[in-house]
């Protein structure tokens, strides 16, 4: 259970506008050369409800497993004897790749040091461990000795707070991360609330799951046998969920697009970016099984079909089917035989005249397209279309067949109402042919 600070609480209820660190913060890592000079530091966590962990250079370096997540890290700067600070950094940088690891979770770092290019060649060489350990959110510096020397650490998190009104990310991620917390205890506790009895919590709430892992993707029960990852549709059920709570919870008064937004500093990597930011909101590939039909389901075309062939799609493109019945026809056992539309896939070029050419070429309403979109075990950013005029219904053992149709992915609850919403549109229009002049 998460422990009430009272002492940073009332501190905080006077600034609304302010960073809240404190809500962010259950727990401490302090790595410091000096024990003696931590004393303070140790005390004024503690009284607040944050448990600390607390080591030496040496003492870390004993360490044979990997640090649980510490969601703060003060850092003194000069672990060694070296005055260079290079090699302190390397010091850093070592115990973190050794220690942290990639699983590590968010944290931020305070680091005691009152000097601007410290702060910064810091950032600059943890930014090339990309991969090697889990990056903070944010690193910041304090001056240490104003601390120690009058041992008076009451302003501590003001000083964080104000050192964190200029970082707009940092501001973001801590105040979206304490409200997934909000959300996610009053989730939690919502459910349990509808329990009857407590001493059948267990199976009553697993009865729930189910039904709620049934509605995700509205299989039938009759299926339920053949199908593996209904435990991992409980999971997706329950976020959404998660979602519907996490919305009632933003709340802050932080408006982090009040200044300036600068350009990207590497806008040659935008168009990735972007690919894996829509991959993440569209498709989900989590647990996908060849073997169950379900709407929204994509396949790689492995074998032709002359009634899915599209005319003028480009010769390298990956031909692509997605699976468009009804929901409601598919959880109530009225689908039939599955129907599919068709559609292809190739690589996104970052070349503005390419992407203007692709864009006239597939565009229409006959036409659905999504781009670029990253997809797993294809390198290159995809651009993806579906041709609403190439319908067809097709037995379902075709599509259980890898062999001729290999499963890649599902699109999400989003995507795929969008596309069927569409496709509705296309198919029910009526026209008007008219006599001119």
């Amino acid at each position: 259970m998460r422990l009430i600070k009272p002492l940073l609480l009332s501190v905080f209820r006077k600034k609304k506008n302010k960073v809240m660190i404190a809500n962010f913060i259950d727990s401490a890592l302090i790595i410091d050369d000096t024990p003696r000079e931590v004393i303070g530091l140790r005390q004024i966590l503690h009284s607040n409800g944050i448990s600390v962990s607390f080591y030496t250079p040496n003492s870390i370096a004993k360490c044979t497993t990997k640090l649980k997540n510490r969601k703060i890290i003060f850092l003194d700067l000069y672990l060694t004897d070296d005055p260079k600070i290079e090699g302190n950094i390397s010091k850093i940088r070592k115990i973190f790749e050794t220690n942290l690891g990639n699983n590590f979770g968010s944290y931020g770092i305070v680091l005691w040091s009152a000097h601007t290019d410290e702060i910064e060649e810091l950032q600059k060489r943890i930014n090339n461990d990309q991969g090697k350990y889990t990056l903070p959110l944010f690193i910041i510096g304090l001056e240490k000795i104003k601390y120690t020397k009058s041992n008076n650490y009451s302003n501590l998190f003001d000083d964080i707070n104000k050192e964190l009104e200029n970082n707009s990310a940092a501001t973001f991620f801590l105040e979206w991360s304490n409200s997934v917390q909000q959300a996610q205890n009053t989730t939690i506790s919502n459910i349990y609330s509808l329990l009857p009895n407590y001493t059948t919590s267990s199976d009553d709430f697993t009865f729930i799951l189910k039904e709620l892992a049934k509605n995700h993707t509205g299989i039938p029960e009759g299926q339920v046998g053949n199908y593996p990852s209904l435990y991992i549709d409980a999971y997706k059920s329950f976020d959404d969920i998660l979602h519907a709570e996490l919305i009632n919870c933003q709340k802050s008064g932080i408006d982090i697009f009040s200044k300036q937004i600068n350009p990207f500093s590497k806008q040659d990597e935008l168009t990735n970016i972007f690919s894996q930011l829509n991959a993440a909101m569209f498709i989900d590939t989590n647990n996908i099984v060849q073997n169950i039909v379900i709407p929204g389901n994509i396949y790689k075309t492995i074998t032709d079909n002359e009634l899915l062939k599209i005319d003028g799609a480009p010769k390298k493109a990956a031909k692509i089917v997605i699976e468009i019945t009804p929901p409601c026809d598919f959880s109530q056992k009225k689908n039939g035989n599955p129907r599919i539309v068709s559609g292809f896939m190739f690589d996104w070029s970052d070349e503005k005249e390419k992407q203007e050419k692709y864009l006239k070429s597939f565009g229409g309403d006959a036409r659905y397209i999504i781009y670029p979109i990253k997809i797993t075990n294809i390198s290159n950013p995809q651009f993806i279309c579906f041709d609403f005029r190439y319908t067809t219904a097709i037995k379902k053992q075709d599509l259980q067949d890898a062999s001729k149709y290999q499963i890649l992915f599902r699109a999400k609850p989003k995507l795929f109402a969008d596309v069927l919403q569409k496709f509705s549109a296309h198919a029910a229009r009526l026209g008007l042919s008219v006599i001119h002049s």
